[in-house]
């Protein structure tokens, strides 16, 4: 049976670079992401709105972001951005990175020294700032074919995270990314290796999460397994510690201000009870669960030395004395004057009484 589009309803077009270029690597939240946008071309649209619109979480909706931006499908909104040549806007795609064989009983690889880096340096398609947030460009297919077929130990690297995270469905955004990490940040395989162990327990494999962390790493110089390990354990420690906060208190997601917040928390070690009643008084105060009402009664706890629940309700008590009594003094001076008023307002009163009686007993005498 054979099938022709139904143009009897409303179309809109696709750039044809899509379906050249690009469809076999897209998986279906880019696509959902991208038909969307096309439906609404002269709409803005934030990654929130979209992720609600087409029920996406926000980390699936930013890679789909992020993959059409690579692609230079999408752009960011710039005012005077100038016009790219026409050869520039078209994305090198990497059709059969993994044709490039690595013998079954290759030896386990040899840390290459720095000279490799220097002699066969990767240069993306746009200049990238090594220092950048973990934000990546595509690197040719040229230049990835090249240093593939130079580095065994890059081949077998793509082959364990293609077999082991992506169950062999490894797209040209997953190549790029894990390329870039390894021949332009210079990440040592198996540092690489314990950040995607890492992200896989944490369940955010997404090129965007990785690059962003691959980046933060190199900023940190963990450039060693050990080093590397360390920091993992760490991350894995906070990220559980980050989940019981949200649950504690009853929230979804963070910020990235609330994020370091719970850093310091952890650091603390108040115990639950403890957290749990400094969020009430948020909630009492406030209306809300306010990381920066709770962070505050938690400093004050944590510079006084309170660790017993018990002592922390006792020093709130004394907080609210000291206000009330504070503001007591606040009014006193007015409360003396209208007392003051209506004490004279009294003696009258009392003087005109006295009075009546006087000259009430003077009648009954005569």
């Amino acid at each position: 049976m054979e099938y022709q589009i139904n143009f009897g309803f409303h179309a809109f077009s696709v750039p044809s670079a899509v379906v050249d270029n690009l469809i076999n690597f897209a998986d279906g939240n880019n696509l959902k992401v991208l038909l969307y946008l096309l439906r609404y071309p002269d709409k803005h649209f934030s990654v929130g709105q979209v992720a609600s619109a087409l029920k996406l979480s926000r980390e699936a909706t930013e890679d789909a972001f992020d993959f059409w931006a690579k692609a230079n499908i999408l752009e960011e909104k710039i005012k005077e951005k100038p016009e790219k040549p026409a050869e520039e806007k078209q994305l090198e795609l990497i059709p059969s990175v993994f044709s490039v064989s690595v013998p079954e009983t290759a030896p386990e690889p040899v840390p290459e020294d720095s000279s490799r880096l220097s002699e066969k340096k990767l240069t993306p398609v746009k200049t990238l700032n090594r220092a950048h947030t973990g934000l990546t460009e595509f690197f040719s297919q040229e230049t990835i074919r090249e240093i593939m077929s130079g580095s065994r130990e890059l081949q077998r690297l793509v082959r364990i995270v293609n077999e082991k995270y992506y169950s062999g469905t490894m797209n040209a955004v997953k190549l790029n990314s894990l390329v870039w990490m390894f021949s332009y940040l210079e990440l040592p395989a198996d540092v690489i290796l314990i950040l995607f162990q890492y992200c896989a327990d944490v369940e955010k494999l997404s090129p965007n999460y990785m690059n962003k962390l691959a980046a933060a790493w190199y900023e940190e110089e963990i450039l060693t397994a050990q080093a590397a390990q360390e920091k993992a354990d760490a991350l894995r420690e906070f990220y559980t510690y980050k989940n019981y906060i949200c649950r504690l208190f009853e929230i979804s997601a963070t910020t990235e201000a609330q994020r370091e917040f719970i850093q310091l928390w952890q650091q603390w070690e108040f115990s639950e009870e403890m957290l749990r009643y400094a969020r009430n008084l948020s909630v009492e105060a406030t209306g809300k669960v306010n990381f920066k009402y709770i962070h505050a009664v938690l400093n004050e706890w944590n510079k006084n030395q309170i660790t017993d629940i018990q002592e922390a309700k006792d020093k709130h008590d004394e907080y609210v004395r000291m206000i009330i009594a504070n503001t007591k003094k606040g009014r006193k001076k007015k409360a003396l004057v209208e007392h003051d008023d209506v004490k004279r307002q009294e003696m009258e009163e009392i003087d005109e009484y006295l009075s009546l009686v006087n000259r009430f007993e003077e009648g009954d005498t005569k």
